[in-house]
């Protein structure tokens, strides 16, 4: 049985450097649900679960394998040491896992199940959602194991926030999200995900310092050892705006001063919230022809008809109103196709194996 029966899906190691003082024990919180912020709130009742994780110890081991070297390397990033590999290698690591591992990604992954099987007129029997969520977090789990490795070809920088407005974090921190994706999309594409060109990851680490993975061959970021110096109250709350978009309730944030800009901030992002984490499209069989089948997009009434039918289900990715001027588009910006539905990738999850299919070649974005 898993050690701990309170486990943590923002672990503590985390939060520490949002805490009062640092001293990890309170931390303020801005509550979206009521509007109103929450003074030295106990940081051990914060983003946890009992078994959130199930009940294995090797997984709650493993994952401690990665929170343990990330404690050292915040201390060590706050003295402005340098970004060395090993560093890169531990932020690269923990950001992906933190990304997969919240109760945000456990209920996203859960309703895509769950709509796979609550189907009108299907005979399948549907758990229950809080144990859809708990096979969810088992799954994100595997996932992380057999695909850390994706987030090994991004670009790493550490932002110095050198600005009177601090980096707030969240009960959901790590954001997936994707300017090229978002500004020039694709057709027919909907969705993006972690091995899709121009990805970018943003973690905040502490008030003053927030790290950015991001797609070497769409985007350009002006760095000097890995460092970029931000001295712009705007590309702060750029960065911060994030947060507010993608958080499930709790945003976190160390100087209580703060509040009142933080619940300015947070009523502005409200109407960029999306008004539903999933988009499911249903499509019923309407024809075969000489070209192939033919679905429509229609609602499910019944499936004890006989007809055949496709469910698909896409996060809905929220959209910032700003972008941080750091940054911008490369002019030669390049991604990986095949002109398929996979849609554009990354040539190095191409060369990992994590993208298949044949025919792929640079093309311009």
């Amino acid at each position: 049985m898993a050690d701990n029966k309170n486990q943590h899906y923002v672990p503590r190691v985390y939060l520490k450097p949002f805490t009062k003082d640092g001293a990890g024990l309170a931390l303020n919180l801005f509550n979206l649900d009521r509007m109103r912020s929450i003074r030295d709130a106990p940081a051990k009742n914060q983003c946890s679960g009992d078994y959130f994780y199930g009940r294995n110890p090797l997984l709650e081991r493993a994952i401690q394998a990665v929170e343990g070297p990330y404690g050292g390397v915040v201390p060590h990033l706050s003295l402005e040491g340098a970004i060395n590999r090993g560093v890169a290698a531990v932020l690269r690591r923990f950001v992906f896992l933190q990304y997969l591992r919240t109760d945000a990604a456990a209920k996203i992954g859960a309703k895509m199940a769950e709509v796979l099987t609550d189907v009108p007129g299907s005979d399948l029997p549907v758990p229950p959602f809080r144990e859809i969520a708990k096979m969810a977090v088992q799954a994100a789990m595997h996932e992380y194991g057999v695909s850390m490795r994706i987030v090994d070809d991004l670009k790493l920088c550490i932002v110095r926030n050198r600005t009177s407005v601090p980096c707030v974090s969240s009960d959901n921190p790590a954001i997936l999200t994707n300017r090229l994706h978002l500004q020039r999309p694709p057709r027919g594409r909907p969705a993006f995900g972690a091995k899709t060109a121009g990805a970018l990851f943003l973690l905040p680490l502490s008030p003053t310092l927030l790290a950015v993975l991001h797609d070497g061959d769409v985007y350009s970021v002006a760095h000097l050892g890995n460092w970029v110096d931000v001295d712009r109250e705007k590309d702060v709350s750029a960065l911060n705006q994030h947060q507010y978009l993608n958080c499930m309730a709790n945003l976190y944030f160390r100087d209580w001063k703060a509040r009142e800009a933080i619940h300015a901030d947070a009523a502005a992002a409200l109407p960029l919230r999306p008004a539903e984490r999933l988009t499911i499209v249903h499509a019923v069989h309407d024809e075969t022809s000489d070209w192939g089948e033919r679905y429509t997009v229609q609602p499910i009434t019944d499936i004890r008809d006989g007809r055949r039918w496709l469910t698909h289900a896409w996060p809905n990715r929220p959209v910032p109103s700003a972008w941080p001027s750091f940054l911008r588009f490369r002019p030669d910006a390049t991604a990986w196709s095949n002109e398929t539905g996979a849609g554009r990738t990354r040539r190095g999850c191409i060369d990992q194996g994590f993208v298949t299919g044949v025919g792929y070649r640079k093309v311009r974005v």
